[in-house]
């Protein structure tokens, strides 16, 4: 495994892992100026092989869940892999997702680095040959942005997003402390296992999962646990703000930004091992789970000739 750094001229630093395209470390200078890592990473590079967690990872070639991996793609039905072995769903593209294989590194410069992996017709049980970019760049304001790009020689679904476990605290012990906020009117239902039911998009008004103001994480992760946000698209397709984290104590905030159609927002209950749970925070733009079911989300199939080209952003700053 191969550990690559860029960093920018603020002396903010992030660490890629060639396998699975993940950040490994995102380290962002605090007032004085010291390196704080803010987000959380396994003690061993080694630990990644065995990961459960998808710590930091590309997942792909579809994140999320797809109902026991099946769905009708141009009149045909496709079955993917199911490696949800309860729930018999199929989960960030399945046994061997895009986090779990060695990407090959197309470019690095001090302050970007971009990688490719290729998929095969039927890998998971997804159709055609899927080329996939990844490209992470650092600006001079502390912003890293990540550039999704990938095309198919057969008509395919893709929904590709990064994994990482935010924590914006000094000890990194807990996610108690932090504030978050998200940007939507607008959520999913969710039933037992994770996937959208009917009416499969609801108002967050006078719910648990209304995030429009600042809220306390303490106060929430056990009651929303794995919550997915509609995204309302306010200047056509354009990149905008979908989340805010924010922990007082450190004075450190996160905002970020994309132009996907949903956020899925995690507060890592479920983490153990190494990790603890509510140790870290997830928030994922991608595509809405289970959306090549639901024909009222956004479609995420891809065309050949057609090029998926998807933006995330994190942007930096203390208070």
């Amino acid at each position: 495994m191969k550990r690559l750094v860029i960093k920018n001229k603020q002396n903010m630093h992030v660490e890629v892992l060639d396998w699975g395209c993940r950040i490994i470390a995102l380290k962002v200078p605090d007032r004085s100026g010291k390196l704080i890592d803010t987000v959380l990473n396994y003690p061993d590079l080694a630990d990644y092989k065995n990961d459960p967690y998808y710590v930091g990872g590309t997942v792909g070639r579809y994140a999320n869940r797809i109902a026991q991996g099946r769905f009708i793609l141009e009149q045909m039905p496709v079955q993917l892999t199911t490696n949800e072995k309860i729930e018999k769903n199929h989960l960030h593209g399945g046994e061997i997702g895009f986090d779990k294989r060695y990407w090959s590194v197309v470019d690095i410069m001090d302050n970007a680095i971009e990688m490719t992996l290729t998929s095969l017709h039927g890998e998971e049980g997804y159709p055609g040959m899927l080329t996939v970019n990844t490209r992470y760049e650092l600006s001079e304001n502390n912003e890293l942005t990540i550039r999704y790009t990938a095309k198919s020689t057969q008509t395919t679904i893709a929904n590709i997003t990064n994994h990482s476990y935010f924590n914006l605290s000094d000890e990194k012990l807990s996610i108690d402390g932090h504030e978050i906020k998200v940007e939507a009117n607008f959520y999913t239902p969710l039933d037992h296992s994770h996937l959208p039911r009917y009416p499969f998009k609801e108002k967050v008004d006078n719910t648990i999962f209304d995030l429009r103001q600042f809220q306390d994480v303490s106060s929430i992760k056990n009651m929303i646990c794995n919550a997915n946000y509609c995204m309302e698209k306010k200047e056509g397709n354009k990149v905008q703000r979908v989340a805010t984290i924010s922990h007082t104590e450190t004075g450190r905030r996160l905002t970020i930004f994309s132009d996907y159609p949903s956020l899925q927002v995690y507060f890592g209950n479920y983490l153990t091992g190494k990790l603890l749970p509510f140790q870290g925070l997830c928030c994922e733009p991608h595509f809405a789970p289970n959306s090549p079911n639901i024909m009222t989300y956004p479609s995420a199939i891809l065309k050949p000739g057609e090029e998926y080209c998807h933006i995330i952003r994190y942007q930096f700053e203390n208070f």
